[in-house]
Formats: structure tokens, C-alpha cells, sequence
């Protein structure tokens, strides 16, 4: 998908990918809010496209080429900033609802980004005819 429409529509794809499985953790979050002895979990990507966007060159004369995609692992663990309730039960609903709120603003971001580009190139199909 890289060729045609470049590479930053389908880092944002992966990024909407991303954002639809943050989503499913956060809801499982919510949905066991009254199970006793429940962690809440978080989902981390930002270091794998911390990665994925650094450059890297064989020689300083030299820019990197977009090379293959790669396949996106996407980790679950236990939430860090979690706090523990009088049940042994970790789930804050106020924090899940900020997160579940972030989430959906930057899924929504990500698609308009990924729309724009579509725009701009249907923008210069027309200039071509």
C-alpha cells in the first residue's frame, strides 16, 4: 500500500488499528468495573511507532528507502497509574471515560488525516483529465 498512496496513509491505518484494539481494552476495562480483584489493563503502541518513524542510513550521503511494512505487535499489560480500590480492583471510571474520550478523538483525527490525503488525490486526478 506504500507505492501509490505513500507511506503515511498506511501508518495511520495502523494507528486506526491501534486505536479499535485500545478501544476494546478499555471497554473490557469498563464492563468489569465491579469485578472484585480485576487489574485494569492498558494497551501500548507508542514505542513501536517511535520506532517505525525513526530514519535510519547506511551512509550520511544516503536517504532511507520506505522498505517493506511491517507487522505491528500491539502489548497489553497491567496499568501502571492504576490504583487500587477496596476490592483489590484497579478500574477507575473517570480515568477509563478521559481515556476512552482521548481514544476516540485520535481515531477520529487519524481518519480525517487518511480522508485529506484521499481529497488531495482525487484533487490531483481532476487536474490530470
Amino acid at each position: 500500500m506504500a507505492g501509490l498512496f505513500g507511506k503515511e496513509i498506511s501508518e495511520l491505518a495502523s494507528v486506526m488499528n491501534f486505536r479499535l484494539f485500545r478501544q476494546g481494552i478499555i471497554s473490557s476495562n469498563i464492563a468489569n468495573i465491579d469485578t472484585p480483584g480485576y487489574k485494569s489493563k492498558e494497551a501500548t503502541f507508542e514505542e513501536e511507532l517511535d520506532t517505525r518513524l525513526t530514519m535510519n542510513t547506511t551512509s550520511p550521503e544516503h536517504l532511507p528507502s520506505a522498505g517493506q511494512a511491517q507487522s505491528l505487535t500491539f502489548k497489553v499489560a497491567e496499568d501502571p497509574f492504576a490504583r487500587i480500590g477496596n476490592d483489590s480492583n484497579t478500574v477507575d471510571l473517570d480515568r477509563e471515560m478521559m481515556k476512552l474520550s482521548q481514544n476516540q478523538l485520535l481515531y477520529d483525527a487519524s481518519a480525517d488525516a487518511i480522508q485529506m490525503k484521499i481529497t488531495a488525490l482525487k484533487e490531483a486526478i481532476r487536474g490530470i483529465r
